[in-house]
């Protein structure tokens, strides 16, 4: 029975991962085990993919590594070595063919829910969110962020893409999140993220209804604020940041940082939220889990079709 109060769940009880930043003067040769970072001087653009070989979902070792990106670009902009290696946009994109990001760990999420390790999810979705909140405050540096989705972009993989100031989206990308569908809602920041694009009741349709609908579809509904033609997505945002140089620039960081002062992202409610993820996660039922757990199997065998291609 769901039962969540105060006295229930203690988030405060949640552990964090530390985070650990790459030497300024490593820049832009920095490497993380599940991410490539790769830096554009005519654009002055940091970009941020998953790697190919790595997992098409949000694995605790992936978050690791954007928690260390996160570090490493503060202490980029602190040191001098950003003069000669300016940043003004932060992507998020993915090498791994036709998948952008497939969302949470449904494997260790299932185990999690039969074990009753609490503990393990909270973990899990409390590192979620700070990193969305961070990303959804460009970490706190002038930067603008663009989210770069080419192929699949469900669940927790569409809310990291939320998170940025731009989304930039193929035409027929497939973008939706459908937790719905065991049983559980979308806990890592949907709710909060799409009422900034579409107003509550858009929001609560979108994540109710848990359709995957195509990046088309996405941006006529006010999703996606840039489309491109099917596969063109990273050239499209390439085209986009050059254009206008400077100049541009400036006023799209002037136009992010309204958009942050008008549809604000609490840090609290955040987590709020995705602590009411964990207890409802906690309560789904046996089919729900076996439900969760043949998707965690699409997942894998995903992740074995991709490494596979020549």
């Amino acid at each position: 029975m769901f039962n969540f109060t105060p006295e229930h769940f203690d988030p405060m009880a949640a552990p964090a991962l530390t985070f650990t930043a790459r030497a300024p003067e490593d820049f832009p040769n920095w490497t993380f085990p599940t991410l490539d970072v790769e830096y554009d001087a005519e654009s002055q653009a940091l970009w941020m993919f998953y790697k190919e070989d790595s997992t098409p979902y949000f694995s605790l070792d992936t978050l690791q590594d954007v928690g260390d990106v996160r570090a490493s670009v503060r202490e980029l902009f602190a040191s001098d070595r950003v003069a000669t290696h300016p940043i003004r946009y932060f992507l998020m994109a993915s090498k791994k063919p036709n998948v952008f990001n497939l969302g949470g760990d449904l494997a260790m999420f299932a185990q999690s829910i039969r074990d009753g390790n609490r503990a393990k999810l909270r973990l899990y979705a409390r590192t979620c969110v700070d990193l969305v909140h961070s990303l959804s405050m460009a970490f706190d540096l002038p930067m603008v962020t663009l989210s770069v989705i080419g192929g699949q972009a469900l669940g927790g993989g569409f809310e990291g893409a939320l998170a940025e100031d731009f989304i930039v989206a193929d035409e027929d990308a497939r973008i939706g999140v459908p937790e719905v569908s065991f049983n559980t809602f979308p806990g890592m920041g949907a709710m909060t993220l799409l009422s900034r694009r579409l107003g509550a009741a858009g929001a609560e349709t979108l994540i109710a209804s848990g359709k995957v609908h195509s990046g088309q579809q996405m941006y006529d509904a006010g999703v996606i604020d840039i489309i491109a033609p099917a596969g063109r997505a990273q050239e499209t945002a390439q085209a986009w940041m050059r254009d206008g140089g400077g100049r541009l620039f400036e006023r799209r960081l002037a136009m992010a940082a309204a958009r942050r002062r008008f549809f604000p992202v609490a840090a609290g409610e955040l987590e709020a939220i995705t602590d009411l993820w964990v207890e409802c996660s906690c309560n789904v039922t046996p089919h729900d889990i076996r439900h969760m757990e043949r998707l965690a199997s699409a997942q894998k065998r995903l992740n074995a079709a991709s490494a596979n291609l020549p």
